[in-house]
């Protein structure tokens, strides 16, 4: 059966290096290369608390626990914005002269936001920090008025650390620290085995395959618990250095493309972002699933791995926040990265048409 999805393998890596992320850094600024994208924006975290010791953050309602956990661990007061259905926040005006910084994000590569209060946020000097997670190749994937810019390439690429940080003048303060070399084994050992399973899948048993997922799972268990201002290895640093970025770029946007024009119409799902702008390279083929436990164990049994992004967390309070609840319950991403082609989207297209 075809398999879509999983963990990203390592590949071959090109001769010439990209400059991609060298070229988003200005050169009165600073790139660092971090563990994780949790890492990196920590790092940025308590860079700019050496400016304000007591700051109050303005952060989404719709995000990752790992997103969140570093501004708990540095001490920050949050304030949460809203979101749309369509992934927009719904920022309020009545916080700015509460909030020293705000957090914001393109969402599966979509950038939403509105620039028009961003703009009110500078012109009141509040840092802007930006979680390129999902949006770094977007052409319109980073707020020009940025002060951090932070991210990982872990959902883009097979890369054993991967996170980011870019200080847009200046340089970083915090002391950063060598990678945690259990975690970082747990990881080179799972992607190993995951890559042997994606050139060889022949060869690799089940069993083996499953055995690296699940190593990988508790590498990110771990990571929750031990996770700090931890530095890359430069073996990872020279995946994202040298990474064929251009031909990433190239390949999601054909595959979205594709899917836009065929995926069937359906009563048990819709398209969050129904549309492909000139700018935007998609992290996955995000749905809304009207059942979507049913949903995902029907991809899984036809071999596509989908992902929900992401399970409420801890510090997440959604009493009277429906849309925002609503994205929580029914969002559904699928893979459409460059590991893929056309015959494998018209594969998933044929999957959804049997649902």
């Amino acid at each position: 059966m075809r398999e879509i999805g999983g963990y990203f393998p390592y590949i071959e890596e090109p001769d010439n290096k990209n400059h991609y992320l060298d070229g988003l850094c200005p050169p009165e600024g600073d790139l660092r290369f971090l563990m994780s994208g949790r890492c990196a924006n920590y790092l940025a975290l308590e860079d700019f608390k050496k400016q304000q010791p007591h700051p109050v953050a303005y952060v989404p309602l719709y995000t990752c626990e790992t997103v969140i956990d570093p501004f708990v661990k540095a001490g920050y007061e949050l304030i949460f914005y809203d979101f749309t259905k369509d992934m927009i926040p719904v920022f309020d005006e009545s916080v700015l002269d509460k909030i020293h910084l705000i957090s914001i994000c393109g969402y599966y590569g979509f950038s939403g936001y509105d620039r028009e209060f961003l703009k009110k946020c500078e012109e009141r000097g509040i840092c802007i920090i930006e979680d390129t997670t999902h949006s770094i190749f977007s052409a319109d994937g980073i707020y020009e008025g940025c002060t951090y810019v932070v991210g990982s390439m872990r959902k883009w690429l097979g890369v054993s650390c991967g996170g980011f940080a870019i200080k847009k003048t200046g340089s970083f303060t915090p002391l950063i620290l060598p990678p945690h070399e259990v975690h970082l084994n747990m990881r080179r050992q799972g992607l190993a085995v995951k890559t042997d399973a994606f050139r060889h899948p022949d060869t690799v048993a089940a069993s083996v395959s499953e055995d690296a997922s699940r190593l990988l799972w508790d590498a990110e268990l771990l990571l929750r618990k031990v996770y700090d201002i931890h530095g890359s290895d430069s073996e990872s640093v020279d995946i994202i250095e040298y990474y064929d970025f251009d031909a990433l770029k190239r390949q999601r946007r054909e595959n979205y493309r594709y899917m836009l024009e065929h995926c069937p119409k359906s009563d048990a799902y819709t398209i969050v972002f129904p549309y492909l702008d000139d700018a935007t390279v998609p992290s996955h083929f995000t749905l809304y699933a009207a059942d979507r436990g049913k949903f995902k164990e029907y991809l899984s049994q036809n071999g596509i791995h989908a992902t929900s992004y992401w399970p409420v967390g801890p510090y997440i309070n959604l009493e009277g926040h429906t849309d925002c609840a609503y994205i929580y319950d029914h969002v559904i991403s699928i893979p459409c990265d460059q590991r893929y082609t056309a015959e494998d989207m018209a594969y998933i297209c044929r999957v959804l048409k049997d649902f």
